[in-house]
């Protein structure tokens, strides 16, 4: 008995952990609703992927302070045609379009804040 409530606490702990997590993370979104066109930067990962899972809090960190600006995350495992669309070999990759809809820049892995508000910056995808 001792031991089923120790697994039934680990379990429900990751679960509940498991759905914070998730709450702080930016909203997956179709790639079929995301606007042709105006600056943007798309995020492709996978909720499974824990660099993924980083980057998607940066994100979602930097919505809650500004909600217009043009972040958005695909999940490669439900959209496959845009992650072949965009050639993703490795997740998290980030790719930053400008406003006539032209891939400007390709990233690969993590960045940090700083980073990436640099090169919201240089795309012209924040002001």
């Amino acid at each position: 008995m001792k031991k089923t409530m120790i697994l039934l606490s680990m379990f429900l702990g990751l679960s509940f952990g498991a759905f914070a997590a998730e709450e702080e993370m930016l909203p997956a979104t179709p790639y079929a609703q995301i606007p042709v066109m105006g600056a943007k930067m798309i995020e492709f990962g996978a909720t499974s992927c824990r660099s993924c899972q980083a980057m998607d809090r940066l994100l979602y960190s930097l919505k809650q302070e500004n909600p217009t600006l043009p972040l958005f995350f695909v999940n490669v495992m439900k959209d496959r045609e845009a992650a072949a669309k965009f050639r993703i070999r490795m997740i998290p990759t980030q790719v930053f379009i400008d406003k006539t809809g032209k891939v400007v820049a390709t990233h690969i892995g993590l960045l940090n804040r700083e980073e990436l508000l640099q090169r919201l910056q240089k795309y012209g995808i924040v002001q």
